[in-house]
């Protein structure tokens, strides 16, 4: 039995993105990109639950895209990454992000 839970396809991509929270703010790069979320491999996690405020642009493209998220995943509690799920992304963006990762998974 598989414990996927993905819904959208995730490209491998290397995006920068400002992560803000109560306390401030912090840039931290995704290891995969989907319409539904994020995943960062070198950040030191928030709870799972957290919610954050996203701001990052696609490569190529100079508009940037905002939302909240929220913590879903830590696979290890010891060590650093964390999964986000959209929470709020605009029906635009989440097209904008479906079709960079659908390019990006066409062309590896």
């Amino acid at each position: 039995m598989s414990l996927e839970r993905r819904t959208a396809p995730r490209a491998n991509v290397v995006i920068p993105v400002e992560v803000r929270d109560g306390r401030g703010f912090s840039l931290y790069s995704t290891r995969d990109l989907s319409s539904t979320g994020l995943f960062f491999d070198r950040a030191i996690p928030y709870a799972v639950g957290a919610r954050v405020s996203l701001s990052f642009s696609l490569p190529g493209d100079t508009r940037s895209i905002r939302c909240d998220g929220e913590v879903v995943n830590v696979p290890d509690k010891r060590s650093y990454g964390m999964g986000i799920r959209f929470l709020d992304l605009s029906p635009d963006d989440a097209k904008r992000v479906a079709d960079f990762a659908n390019e990006t998974l066409g062309a590896e």
